[in-house]
């Protein structure tokens, strides 16, 4: 029994409150000397209510969803119209009734239309990419339309100062007290009950209230009618549906085509208020819906309705929500509101001319006012106060401009605080120098130790995100500061690191274009590691020349660099400080020299090469493979060579580049197992060897020798952890 009694009572409950929004809404849409087409303005509106349950009981990915027609669409193409009520009153009564159903039909398509194409192309995700604060701002700005919506079935005029003139008229004045009452009472009970017959039962109440005064007073209905507290509805009290054909041939098409800027915004908050109810279905069902499905059926359902001439609407959030607690979880949900508003279509036009002004005036100010409280007024505990602003000047903005204007508004405040905040973001990720920041080539001890002094004339900045006119003035400050400050050491080389950068725009272009001339007119040269080929095209678009390394090659200074990646750039530059510091990279000296340099001076130096096996390499043979045995390692008198392993497509990836000097094969030789990399010569090699069964042997015959090899193994491995922990701490403070 309670799986037919839960949706009756859903369909009854959304049916009901579904007929009353409808009457108001099209009070609200056929005011003054559009009300002729009252009574087809509600039946097309309670029409197209059915079309829209039919469709989304038939397709919609959350069974039980219950669409609603949306007010806030309404309150946008309501103001268009008041804006039009010159223009439209020199034509005949039925055209203006088409041209009005006319706007709302085709309103309605486009929203069908805009959200069948994003759920097509699977768009529907970008929408969300709208800032919250602007979302807010524009639904609170369409409870401000519905607030001004509501004082106009009052008054009769349309604007707020227009309706203010009218407030002395005892007349009006027994409109809007209750009215006003009305919408304070719904807002105080719908907040404290979730029962879903408050709100009818409170309609019903105001209702029955309203003709019992009249009653009381002695006050006929035709007297309440020509006091305006009643609506006047010509006709024999019949709903007359025009046909599509009708719409197209008896509007007045030009003043359709005028409020086109109020269907984009209609169908665009359209669209964030599907998005938004979606969120919050999923959030409250647990379960997670195909947002792409759900915007195209419902697009098709509000194509259907936009045919009709009617309005749009999407699943409700909260009638849903309260189908789940009732128990109505299938679709046949749907199908009862859907009858239930079928079958008061036939009365549509009696039930709208005898709905009290103060009813239909006191819902729209409820519906305002609960818009203004949730967006306006909750939102201020949940938001910071910089992103709260945005929602009271969209707001103000609407009030004294329109809601075009507010939406422009909301949108340039939006991108001015983006900008902003996104500008305040560190660009740079690491400042460091070369003390702290070292290329994988293992050097000569002398070249080493030189390079800790050299290395205050290296700077290197790692920048990071995406660099624009907002942040590019980060880089040139940073660089300025460490170049021309009083304090600051003499800089030979800058490196810029690009790893992390993913784009720029052209003023950060011509950000990177001061910085190569101010270093130009300083004598340093700029460095570019791991640019991307876009980054690279716009460089070069500005006419910066970036020299690849074989030009450099041919250039004593270049004016800007083009490196692979970053620790080739350090590479690059630790052989222009050697360079400048007398070569020392490249400087031959006897093995004995190599072993003062890590150990200090000892008479039993010339034993210890002794001790080893002289070999000579010639390049591109493999000093040490993958996988093999660790029983040896290497000294390197002369030469180059480079430690890569091989990655899983064919490719091999260098990790470090040792010359002469430099020890090979040591923590394997420690730990034992098996060589994790290659060791390829790369120019003529002259390297000493040292095996694991050699080394044991001098620890028993003669143990001082054996020392000085593990002294000269110690001192490597230290150095090797002060430089990373260098680099550990400077990654840290980034």
């Amino acid at each position: 029994m309670k799986r037919y009694l839960a949706p009756a009572m859903l369909g009854l409950f959304a049916g009901v409150d579904t007929l009353g929004s409808g009457i108001a809404f099209a009070t609200l849409l056929f005011p003054g000397v559009l009300a002729a087409g009252l009574g087809t303005g509600v039946g097309i509106i309670l029409v197209s209510a059915a079309v829209l349950s039919l469709i989304l009981a038939w397709r919609s990915t959350c069974p039980n969803g219950i669409p609603l027609v949306q007010e806030t669409s309404i309150a946008i193409l309501a103001s268009a119209i008041a804006g039009l009520l010159p223009a439209l009153t020199a034509l005949p009564p039925e055209a203006r009734t088409n041209t009005v159903l006319a706007i709302l039909g085709v309103s309605t398509a486009m929203t069908g239309l805009l959200f069948w194409l994003f759920g097509r192309l699977r768009l529907g995700a970008l929408v969300r990419f709208l800032p919250y604060p602007v979302i807010a701002g524009f639904l609170a700005g369409s409870g401000w339309l519905l607030v001004e919506g509501g004082l106009m079935m009052i008054t009769g005029e349309h604007g707020l100062l227009a309706s203010a003139r009218h407030l002395g008229d005892p007349l009006v004045q027994a409109k809007l007290i209750p009215a006003a009452l009305f919408a304070g009472l719904m807002v105080v009970v719908l907040r404290r009950s979730s029962h879903p017959l408050a709100a009818s039962g409170l309609m019903i109440g105001g209702a029955v209230a309203f003709y019992g005064l009249l009653s009381l007073w002695g006050i006929p209905p035709e007297q309440a009618r020509n006091w305006t507290w009643l609506p006047t509805v010509p006709g024999d009290g019949q709903v007359s549906l025009p046909l599509p054909t009708t719409l197209i041939s008896g509007a007045d098409w030009s003043a359709v085509a005028s409020v086109i800027p109020a269907m984009i915004s209609a169908a665009l908050l359209n669209m964030l208020g599907l998005l938004l109810n979606l969120s919050g279905l999923e959030l409250a069902q647990g379960k997670e819906i195909d947002t792409n499905a759900e915007l195209r059926t419902s697009g098709i359902a509000n194509l259907l309705a936009g045919g009709l001439g009617g309005a749009s609407g999407y699943v409700g959030l909260s009638v849903t929500l309260l189908a789940d607690r009732i128990g109505a979880t299938g679709r046949s949900a749907g199908v009862a509101t859907a009858i239930v508003i079928l079958a008061g279509v036939a009365w549509a036009s009696s039930l709208a001319a005898a709905m009290p002004t103060f009813l239909s005036g006191g819902l729209m100010l409820f519906l305002g006012l609960e818009l203004l409280l949730e967006w306006l007024v909750a939102s201020r505990r949940t938001l910071p106060r910089r992103d709260w602003m945005i929602i009271p000047a969209i707001l103000a903005a609407t009030i004294f401009t329109g809601f075009l204007t507010g939406l422009a508004v909301g949108l340039a405040i939006s991108v001015i605080l983006f900008v902003y905040t996104y500008s305040r973001q560190p660009v740079i990720r690491l400042t460091a120098d070369g003390r702290t920041l070292r290329s994988s080539v293992d050097r000569a001890p002398a070249a080493s130790h030189a390079l800790n002094s050299l290395g205050t004339r290296l700077l290197v900045l790692r920048l990071q995100g995406y660099l624009f006119f907002g942040t590019v003035e980060q880089v040139v400050t940073e660089v300025k500061a460490h170049l021309t400050a009083p304090d600051s050491p003499s800089r030979t080389v800058l490196i810029l690191d690009f790893r992390h950068v993913s784009g720029l725009d052209s003023a950060a272009v011509s950000g990177f274009s001061r910085i190569c001339g101010l270093a130009r007119g300083l004598g340093l040269l700029v460095v570019f590691s791991h640019l991307s080929l876009p980054v690279q095209a716009s460089l070069r678009r500005s006419g910066l020349s970036l020299a690849t390394p074989d030009a450099a090659a041919q250039q004593p200074l270049p004016q800007a660099l083009m490196m692979a990646d970053l620790d080739h750039a350090l590479e690059y530059s630790e052989n222009i400080l050697l360079g400048q510091h007398g070569d020392l990279s490249q400087t031959p000296a006897p093995m004995v020299q190599h072993l003062r340099d890590l150990i200090g001076n000892h008479p039993r130096l010339p034993d210890m090469v002794t001790a080893m096996t002289r070999r000579v390499l010639t390049p591109g043979e493999t000093l040490i493979r993958a996988g093999e045995t660790a029983d040896e390692l290497y000294v390197l008198a002369a030469g180059q060579v480079k430690v890569q392993i091989a990655l899983p497509d064919g490719r091999s990836l260098r990790l470090r580049t040792m010359t002469a000097g430099a020890i090979v094969g040591e923590i394997a030789h420690y730990l034992g197992g098996r060589r994790t990399a290659d060791v390829i010569v790369e120019t003529p090699v002259t390297l000493y060897c040292l095996s694991r069964q050699h080394l044991m042997h001098l620890e028993e015959a003669d143990s001082g020798l054996a020392l000085l090899f593990h002294r000269l193994l110690a001192v490597t491995l230290a150095e090797k952890l002060v430089l990373a922990n260098r680099q550990i701490q400077s990654l840290q403070q980034a």
